[in-house]
This record gives C-alpha cells, sequence and structure tokens, in this order.
C-alpha cells in the first residue's frame, strides 16, 4: 500500500521561534501545523490526527510529560509517535519521558539532519503500524463477510481447527448431520468419519462416508479450504450428500408415431450437437417434435412449462425437465442455480437411450444465476458425452444473449442449423 499524501507534523512549543524553526526544518516535506499550548495540541490532534508530534516539555499550561501522557492514554490517539525535544539532558527526565510513552527524544538545539533522520524512522515504524492495522481490519470484515455467507449458505459448511474440532456449523450442516448446532461444536471430526481424520489440505469434491446422529449412512461430497494468519489455522469443510448432487433419473420413453412434420435436408446425425441460433424459440421445439414423433427417445429441458408445451406439440410421453425455482407437485424440475444436476441427468438419459434425442432450452436463464464460463463448461462437458454416445442434442439458443466471446465459445463444438426455410 502506497502512501497517498504527505505526513501531518504537529510542532508543540509555547516558543513561536522554535516552532517556526522546526516548520523551516520539515515544511518541504511534511505538512506541518503548531500548536502553542498544552490545551490547543491536544484539540487538534483530536481533531486533525496528526502522523507525528514534537513535543517541547517546558510548557506554560502543563509540562510536555503530561501532554505525552494524555495523548498515549487514550486509544484513538496512543500510537502516534512522539519525539519530547528538551533543554533537559539529564537521565532522570529521559526516563520520566519514557514513562510518559515517549517515541524518542531530541535535545536542543536541534540539529536539522539528527530531526530528519530520526522524524523519517518514527513514521516509517508508524506507516508499517498502521498498515498492519489495516490489513487486519480488513481480514476482520473479509472474515465477518464469509461468516455470514457460510451462515446463510444451503451447503453444509463447518470449520474446524488445527485439531479437527469443529469450531463452526451453519444450519445446512445442522439439517444434514442431524445435530443441534450446540451438539456440534467442539465434536472432532472423525466422529462421523468412523474415526478418520481428513486431510489438512486444500482439496476439492473427494467422497468420504459420514455417519448422521441417526447412524445414517450417507456419502458425501467433500471440499476443503485451509485458512492461515499469524495466530491460527482453521480449515473451512463443505459438504453435500451426493444423492442430492446426481442429476434426475429418466426413463426413455417413444412417443406414439406420427405424420412427421415436413423439412428439406434437415437431418440429424448422433454424436452431435446441433446450435439453433434463432429468437424464436418454436424452432427448436418443431425439430425436436419430429425427432421424436419418428420413434426416437427424447428429452426435453426446457424453461417453459412443460404442460404447455406437451399440448401444443402433443408430446404425450417425452419426460421434460423444468428449469424453475419453483417446486412443482408431479413435475421433474432442476433449480436453474444446481448447475451441476443437469450433466449428470442428461448422462443418466444417453446411457439408456438407444438413438436418442435431447433439447435444451433455456441456457440464456441459466447465465442469471451461474456465470457464463461455468454454463460453457456444462455444455462442453455434455458435447464429450453425447460424442460418445449415439444420441444427438439440440441446443436452443438466442445469440444477442451472449456478447461476441461467450457465444463463439459456446458454439465451437457445434454444429449450426439455421431452420427459418426449412420449417
Amino acid at each position: 500500500m502506497e502512501r497517498e499524501q504527505r505526513a501531518k507534523i504537529l510542532v508543540v512549543d509555547d516558543e513561536e521561534i522554535n516552532v517556526h524553526l522546526l516548520e523551516a526544518y520539515l515544511m518541504h516535506e511534511y505538512d506541518v501545523i503548531s500548536a502553542y499550548t498544552g490545551l490547543d495540541a491536544l484539540n487538534i490532534i483530536k481533531e486533525k490526527k496528526p502522523d507525528l508530534v514534537l513535543l517541547d516539555v517546558m510548557m506554560p499550561d502543563m509540562n510536555g510529560f503530561t501532554i505525552c501522557k494524555k495523548i498515549k492514554s487514550s486509544p484513538d490517539t496512543q500510537f502516534i509517535p512522539i519525539i519530547m525535544v528538551t533543554a533537559l539532558s539529564g537521565r532522570e527526565d529521559r526516563i520520566q519521558g519514557i514513562i510518559a510513552g515517549a517515541d524518542d527524544f531530541l535535545t536542543k538545539p536541534v540539529d536539522r539532519l539528527e530531526l530528519k533522520t530520526r522524524v523519517s524512522s518514527l513514521l516509517r515504524i508508524k506507516y508499517l503500524h498502521d498498515s498492519l492495522i489495516e490489513e487486519k481490519r480488513q481480514l476482520k470484515k473479509a472474515n465477518e463477510y464469509l461468516y455470514t455467507l457460510m451462515k446463510a449458505s444451503p451447503i453444509a459448511t463447518l470449520t474446524i481447527d488445527s485439531n479437527q474440532n469443529i469450531l463452526t456449523a451453519n444450519q445446512s450442516a445442522v439439517q444434514l448431520l442431524g445435530y443441534g448446532i450446540n451438539e456440534l461444536i467442539g465434536l472432532p471430526i472423525n466422529t462421523f468419519t468412523d474415526g478418520k481424520w481428513l486431510e489438512f489440505a486444500d482439496k476439492k469434491d473427494y467422497e468420504i462416508i459420514f455417519t448422521k446422529k441417526n447412524c445414517e449412512k450417507i456419502n458425501m461430497n467433500v471440499s476443503t479450504s485451509v485458512v492461515e494468519d499469524n495466530e491460527s489455522k482453521i480449515m473451512i469443510v463443505t459438504l453435500q450428500d451426493l444423492s442430492e448432487l446426481r442429476g434426475l433419473f429418466i426413463t426413455p420413453v417413444k412417443e406414439e408415431v406420427y405424420e412427421k412434420i415436413h423439412m428439406d435436408n434437415v437431418s440429424l446425425e448422433n454424436g452431435f450437437i446441433y446450435l439453433i441460433p434463432s429468437h424464436e424459440a418454436a424452432d427448436g421445439y418443431k425439430l425436436f417434435t419430429n425427432v421424436v414423433k419418428s420413434g426416437t427417445p427424447g428429452l426435453c429441458i426446457t424453461r417453459q412449462n412443460p404442460e404447455k408445451i406437451r399440448e401444443q406439440y402433443k408430446l404425450t410421453k417425452t419426460p421434460m425437465i423444468w428449469l424453475t425455482k419453483n417446486k412443482i407437485s408431479g413435475q421433474q424440475v432442476i433449480d436453474p442455480s444446481e448447475l451441476f444436476k443437469i450433466y449428470p441427468t442428461i448422462l443418466d438419459f444417453i446411457s439408456k437411450a438407444n438413438d436418442g434425442v435431447i433439447l435444451l432450452d433455456g441456457l440464456e436463464y441459466l447465465t442469471l444465476f451461474n456465470d457464463v464460463r461455468s454454463v460453457v463448461k456444462l455444455i462442453e462437458q455434455t458435447n464429450d458425452a453425447i460424442m460418445a454416445s449415439s444420441s444427438r442434442m439440440i441446443l436452443q439458443l438466442d445469440p444477442d444473449v451472449f456478447d461476441k466471446k461467450e457465444y463463439h465459445l459456446l458454439k465451437r463444438w457445434m454444429k449450426l442449423l439455421y431452420l427459418e426455410d426449412k420449417i
């Protein structure tokens, strides 16, 4: 962190000539303010918070030792460095100054080079001290923010100390493990892992069997992150029930074969994702309907209401998944913030379907709850699975929603379909 402005130095002396002399020595490098009485000095310090004080010992209203004690006894000013400027050179006077809290001494007449050297040295120490205080303040603020996020997180989160005893647990962890919050705090983590300790390191997405309070054993997806400071080391542990992380289970079903919608020169090879860059969502649904009504098992993952799609396109059997934050009775749904569920759902379908087809409509909606790169990663992961399967996928997308770079990342492995003149 760099200094943004010149340091402020307060010169306190009842002799005007002494004040002017010190100002002349320092004014080219520092902002100098002055006070001629002890009371004025205390008021200025309270109001302007100088970075350093040059304090004369012999003052008319109160001596410099008393002023120094008052400055050092206040939490707001105790770390302001004070240089006592005195004509007294006795051992007892210096001891009295040290007891009062003085950081350094200068003897009158003041030598210019010695003054600048001592001022510069104490300001450097104060600057480092202020930087440390600010870093601790920022760290405390960040920790408070992190703790707030952890408390509110839907993901079960624990913090453990270096002995792997639980320090904190959020409500999601309480619900997942079945313990009360007061029961969890202080327990060693191996209480839940059949005596096994966690590796105290940064690790992502590995599996451990945890035992709940009711003795039920569940496979957990575990991620850990170690946080260190000068005083302690803790580890943040996130837990997710693997059964909830899995996607939805899909049973491929074929529609009754009807007369196909006429489409000129449209053929979908297996092992590819076909991108329909269109503002009109109906294009993708018409193509999908045409394929499934030819006897191909299909899966529709959509932002639209599945019941309306069924009614409009006469799709009575095709499994449909609604991308929505609402929980709908009798309807399979994926919350848009649970991006991780989409890939295993697609994988489950293509592992069961022979020569299947998938329609994904709602990628734009997913970007409202996830960063674009996570969505791109989902599509690339899905593309790898589709290429190794006997199925194909139709991706309905409005290209204007994405910027040029994002759109390029999405479409680079896909085949483009322009259907305006073919449906």
